[in-house]
């Protein structure tokens, strides 16, 4: 908690005395020396400085003074709410100083560092989420595409398996995991102006762009993997009876053959019975 504190802007001896103060409010500042075992005159300087912040308050007029930490949340709230309004004022001005540069695709190699970057997206979303991820992934993702449903954004996701996550938006059901064949893909786009392409297989690695010519083409993918689930759901019989299981008639034929022998396997089909799904064969 130390560490964290220290990163909200407190020095390492205010973020002892704080949390010493939570633990133990109406304490002396000689109390408080014992118990962070910092030195008393450094300790009255923290107070001063802690006071003067509106972090504690001198709790009573006696001596020796006694001080109590405010809670936490008006705090730390205060500190976040300060800390959005000046990055907000930051990004505008230095947005103004900008030069314009060519849209590019960043690439990156690190899961936590995909993780990162997707969050912080959904995070910035003033106007439209949209995306496909599996089940497993809602972990971690659940939580931020909720903030951006309450936040007035229109969330669109693509759930490919069975969740227990609580979820916003618009929400459309694939098939498990184990029925889809490509591997772990991650797609998301934000507000039709940035998009990320990421696949969790090993080695993980993401493609990151604000190119308006590749952000098109994954809102494509994303509106196209909608389609076929509010398709399927409505016409799923129909479209079995005519492609087989799964539609295993017509995508082998599309997916490279390693795929495409998977998902044969996958859905317990031979590779003749799927040819003889193919319209040629058919007719």
């Amino acid at each position: 908690m130390i560490e964290r504190l220290t990163a909200l802007g407190f020095t390492t001896q205010e973020s002892r005395v704080y949390i010493a103060l939570l633990q133990q409010p109406f304490t002396t500042g000689y109390e408080l020396a014992k118990a962070t075992g910092l030195q008393r005159a450094n300790v009255y300087q923290v107070l001063a400085a802690l006071t003067d912040r509106d972090v504690i308050a001198r709790a009573t007029a006696d001596t020796p003074a006694k001080f109590v930490a405010h809670p936490p949340a008006e705090v730390l709230g205060r500190i976040k709410r300060q800390t959005a309004a000046r990055a907000d004022s930051l990004i505008a001005d230095l947005a103004e100083l900008t030069a314009p540069q060519e849209q590019v695709a960043f690439t990156l190699r690190e899961r936590e560092e995909i993780t990162d970057r997707i969050v912080t997206l959904v995070g910035e979303a003033r106007e439209r989420v949209a995306a496909c991820v599996w089940a497993e992934d809602l972990s971690w993702l659940a939580g931020p595409l909720r903030y951006a449903s309450q936040s007035g954004c229109q969330v669109v996701v693509n759930v490919f398996g069975d969740t227990e996550e609580e979820l916003f938006g618009e929400v459309y059901r694939h098939e498990p995991a184990a029925r889809t064949v490509g591997g772990n893909l991650l797609t998301v786009a934000v507000d039709y102006s940035t998009a990320l392409v990421a696949s969790f297989d090993d080695p993980p690695g993401a493609v990151f762009t604000s190119h308006p010519a590749l952000v098109r083409v994954v809102e494509k993918l994303i509106r196209d993997e909608t389609y076929i689930a509010a398709i399927f759901d409505r016409l799923g019989p129909a479209l079995e009876a005519e492609f087989g299981p799964h539609m295993v008639g017509l995508r082998s034929r599309l997916l490279p053959p390693d795929q495409a022998e998977r998902l044969i396997s996958i859905v317990g089909f031979g590779a003749g019975d799927a040819t003889l799904l193919t319209e040629g064969e058919r007719a």
